[in-house]
């Protein structure tokens, strides 16, 4: 319960930097997506339910404040979310190779389905121009900011577990 109070709170914090303090900070007009760094974290460090939970969240909020349709961006970190925590078992703390590469596979996934269902649907075809001047600037942004975020993630990540571990004892 706490992990989820937590997470939620996490999610609004990252909503308002993103929307704020990294909107100041755009490097080539685009931005770190930073909910999409705490849905991937959760679910790779917490699992296929907490990372569906975080994604869930986060893409309401999206939806709410900035999307056309609510539910599309829900339903892609929904699965960006899920998809992370299938990799779960595979988790070590001192790993930074596969956090980087699964997190490489979901910002590009993301601005891939972006692209399909806000631009190519739409007509406009210039597939080469958005690869080149949005999801390029944006992937290397995303992955510069979330190898610190990361980082910090992860030892929060330590932290409720060591807190869940000490109350299960209690407890059990």
């Amino acid at each position: 319960m706490l992990r989820k109070f937590i997470m939620t709170v996490l999610v609004l914090i990252f909503y308002l930097l993103q929307c704020t303090l990294f909107k100041t900070w755009s490097l080539a007009s685009v931005s770190p997506n930073l909910l999409l760094i705490l849905t991937f974290a959760a679910g790779f460090m917490g699992g296929r339910k907490n990372g569906m939970y975080v994604g869930f969240i986060s893409g309401i909020i999206l939806d709410l404040f900035y999307g056309d349709v609510i539910g599309f961006n829900t339903l892609i970190l929904l699965y960006i979310g899920y998809v992370n925590g299938l990799f779960n078992k595979m988790f070590y703390d001192e790993e930074i190779t596969l956090p980087i590469i699964l997190l490489v596979g979901s910002e590009l996934s993301y601005s891939f389905i972006y692209y399909i269902f806000n631009f190519l649907l739409r007509g406009r075809l210039d597939m080469g121009y958005y690869f080149m001047h949005i999801m390029l600037p944006e992937l290397a942004y995303t992955v510069v900011i979330s190898v610190l975020v990361y980082r910090l993630l992860l030892r929060l990540n330590r932290r409720l577990d060591d807190f869940e571990k000490r109350s299960a004892a209690k407890f059990g």
